[in-house]
């Protein structure tokens, strides 16, 4: 039988027993990402949240039917496109690639579906139908707008005033809407851009009603979990909820779960403040497991303080996890008789803290004090106990993923890091605290203390590149 938790629902701002509507199923969606360049460690942590919610209800017990999609039609897509001079969807396509190896990287399991827009179509264009069959929607010169006033629950989920909404928006924006609030189903086609064939003429979706189909088709119109970043509550989720219940005249979603934002100092992370770091260079220098030991170390809800000291500690704990794994292989059980109390309640004291609406941190701290635990009674285990320890580091494998199937591997990438980094003379702390620096000296025009910091990292025989995203990337000159 699954095992009892609490969720924070959003819905209804409160911690919820969680309760699918057949029981031991979950019908689980999370907005996935948008295919248009590599993925940042902001997105990994919505990715790795989602994977997380998963792995715990499997673990739980339960029958979980995820689905986390692809949007593949997007303006952010058409305008790279664009630039780079390439078809749209075919730009998408090897994005979503992209993503899929860094995904592969950060060790998540596999969805049961990863739909794309540019595949759900009918499915879409159907759904736009139904709601202006029932009074939700209307057309204007090809294109299709939601009408949000005649979804009176409206800012349920947001819990956004329509009055303070309508109050604080241009009408001059777009004369075509009704209701300054409304927001658009179906756009028409531009040349140059994809499109196709609907009642209405040649067009696109709009971007939220995008979602809405492919939970539908994967999941059907009641989903019982719905996961996404915090900045996407208003106004994606919150329209999701209003075209899906005017669309099929049900509930869309009962419990609604926001991961928080992953933060540089005071800063969240973002592309115009230049502190965007790719998943991929990340992983290139520190190694997938150390990301994710990073993102589940604290609370989904709890914002993500970015720092060297974060990285180190999860790099200090992820070798300590890794090297338990491969040195509690060999342990040799010296009697038999029942498990140790203290090494047989652990994967229950986890579960506890994982069922407390999914809290990593907690499960992680439990499992640290086992490990010191069962270190320090190695060689005095009963058969049992022996048992017991590697169902622990199971458990820990398979509901957070915080032990790679080949720790060994782990532990050599973290190796070479360290070997780099002492070759040096220097340590990664020290290096990144004066890139911050440069960048501080940067943004104030300080450009000879700029230069100063890279010729004392040039002399370390650190070579520092700028990166067209705004980033520094660095590495040791051979």
């Amino acid at each position: 039988m699954a095992r009892e938790f609490k969720i924070h629902n959003n819905l209804t701002r409160k911690k919820e027993a969680f309760e699918p509507i057949e029981a031991g199923k979950v019908k689980f969606y999370s907005c996935g990402p948008t295919t248009y360049d590599f993925l940042h460690i902001g997105n990994a942590r919505a990715l790795v949240v989602g994977d997380l919610f998963n792995r715990v209800l499997k673990a739980f017990g339960y029958d979980v039917t995820f689905v986390r999609n692809y949007t593949d039609v997007d303006d952010k897509i058409i305008d790279r496109a664009k630039e780079l001079k390439r078809d749209a969807i075919e730009h998408a396509a090897i994005f979503v690639k992209e993503c899929e190896k860094d995904m592969n990287s950060l060790g998540m399991m596999p969805a049961s579906f990863t739909p794309k827009v540019s595949e759900t179509m009918p499915e879409i264009i159907q759904m736009i139908q139904d709601i202006i069959k029932n009074g939700s929607g209307y057309v204007v010169d090809g294109e299709v707008l939601f009408n949000v006033p005649s979804f009176p629950e409206y800012g349920k989920l947001s819990k956004k005033d329509l009055d303070s909404l309508q109050h604080g928006i241009r009408v001059e924006v777009d004369q075509k809407k009704k209701n300054p609030a409304d927001f658009v189903l179906w756009k028409p086609a531009k040349p140059g851009e994809p499109s196709w064939d609907s009642p209405w003429g040649k067009g696109r979706p709009g971007w939220h009603i995008e979602c809405s189909a492919m939970a539908k088709k994967f999941l059907g119109p009641t989903l019982d979990l719905h996961h996404g970043g915090v900045d996407l509550m208003f106004p994606h989720h919150e329209n999701e909820i209003a075209q899906s219940e005017a669309a099929n005249k049900c509930p869309f979603c009962r419990n609604w779960a926001h991961n928080e934002f992953l933060n540089f100092g005071s800063e969240k992370m973002s592309k115009s403040l230049g502190n965007v770091i790719k998943i991929r260079d990340f992983v290139e220098k520190y190694g997938g497991q150390v990301l994710r030991h990073v993102l589940l170390s604290v609370h989904y809800r709890a914002r993500l303080e970015w720092s060297d000291e974060v990285i180190q500690r999860a790099l200090d704990e992820v070798k300590r996890i890794h090297e338990f794994a491969i040195e509690s292989k060999g342990y040799v059980a010296t009697s038999s008789g029942p498990c140790d109390p203290e090494i047989e309640k652990c994967i229950e004291k986890m579960m506890d803290e994982l069922s407390n609406d999914f809290n990593s941190a907690g499960a992680l701290g439990q499992y640290f004090s086992f490990l010191r635990y069962a270190k320090g009674n190695k060689d005095n285990l009963t058969d049992a106990s022996l048992k017991q320890i590697h169902l622990t580091n199971k458990f820990i494998a398979d509901a957070l993923g915080l032990i790679n199937q080949d720790p060994q591997a782990v532990l050599a990438q973290l190796h070479a890091f360290e070997q780099d980094t002492s070759d040096s003379g220097v340590d990664a702390a020290w290096i990144e605290s004066l890139i911050e620096e440069r960048k501080v000296a940067k943004t104030a025009k300080n450009w000879t203390r700029a230069d100063e910091i890279r010729k004392e990292l040039t002399a370390k025989n650190i070579v520092l590149k700028d990166n067209p995203d705004g980033s520094t990337s660095w590495k040791i000159q051979g």
